[in-house]
This record gives C-alpha cells, sequence and structure tokens, in this order.
C-alpha cells in the first residue's frame, strides 16, 4: 500500500512538471516573442523576412475555413499574397489570458513546445478597423538545434 501512496504521488509532481508552464517562465516568453514574430511583425505589418528562420520546411497550416497549406513556401506565398497583397488590410491580435505553452520532453530534454491560445482578426474599412473572425489556434514548435520552428498549426473554430 505504501508504494501505491508514493508511486500516486511522483506521478502527481511528473504531471506538474510537465503541465504548462507559466508566463513568467522563459519557454513561455519565447512562445510570446515566436508569436510575434509570426503575427504582429509577419502578418500584420507584412514583414515576412524573418519568415524562413522560423517556419520549418515542412510547415502543415490546418485551417477550418481556408484548408491546408502545405510547407514553408506556400505558407509565405499565402501571407504575402493573401494577407499583404490583397485589397482589404487585415489585423489579428491575440486575445489577452488565453495564451498557454506545454513544453515536451524527451529522454534528450526539450524537443518541442505547444502554444494554444484565441485570436481576433480586424478588417480596416474606410480608415477604421472592424471586428473580424475569433478563432482558437495550436502551434507545435519544433527545437532544431538551438532554432525554433514553426512545424504544425491548427487554426480553428472561427466566428463572429
Amino acid at each position: 500500500m505504501r508504494k501505491i501512496q508514493i508511486l500516486v504521488i511522483m506521478s502527481f509532481f511528473t504531471q506538474l512538471m510537465y503541465a504548462q508552464v507559466k508566463p513568467t517562465d522563459e519557454l513561455y516568453k519565447t512562445a510570446k516573442k515566436l508569436d510575434s514574430l509570426i503575427f504582429d511583425v509577419g502578418f500584420n505589418k507584412c514583414d515576412l523576412s524573418h519568415y524562413n528562420s522560423i517556419v520549418s520546411n515542412d510547415l502543415e497550416f490546418y485551417h477550418d475555413q481556408g484548408g491546408i497549406t502545405d510547407g514553408k513556401e506556400a505558407f509565405i506565398a499565402s501571407i504575402k499574397n493573401n494577407i499583404c497583397g490583397g485589397p482589404n488590410k487585415v489585423k489579428r491580435e491575440l486575445v489577452p489570458n488565453t495564451m498557454k505553452v506545454y513544453p515536451l520532453y524527451s529522454k534528450n530534454g526539450l524537443y518541442a513546445m505547444i502554444q494554444e491560445g484565441e485570436h481576433e482578426f480586424f478588417e480596416l474599412v474606410n480608415g477604421k478597423w472592424n471586428k473580424g473572425s475569433h478563432a482558437k489556434f495550436t502551434i507545435l514548435w519544433i527545437l532544431e538545434g538551438k532554432d525554433w520552428k514553426m512545424k504544425r498549426v491548427l487554426s480553428y473554430d472561427h466566428h463572429l
């Protein structure tokens, strides 16, 4: 009976060690910075210059309304042509207090993280930003050497 109690307690603490990280944690700050590079700088300001260094070559992006975008080149072209080159200006904002980050470990240590949250989109119409859709997202970031790469993305539950 004593062994079972010890195993239960150890299991509880192991789960705590690998649960979502706090906003003060360095991994959370890293995810927040990467999110900003993808969306604030890339999507909102159309500065895609850093995408080559943070997007995986074999990216898979699944969108509940736009379908699948397969590969880094297709993803960058999609942002460039649709968001940055389209007739309507669009911006994305992370909904405050919705972002969560979960580390993924193997025997060799940290190898990836999952970032999830909610975001809102706005359209510029006649000089005014109008609220568009609200959605959820999940991003799998893989650590390649010392560099984080956006590998898999789910963008879903878009609604007004």
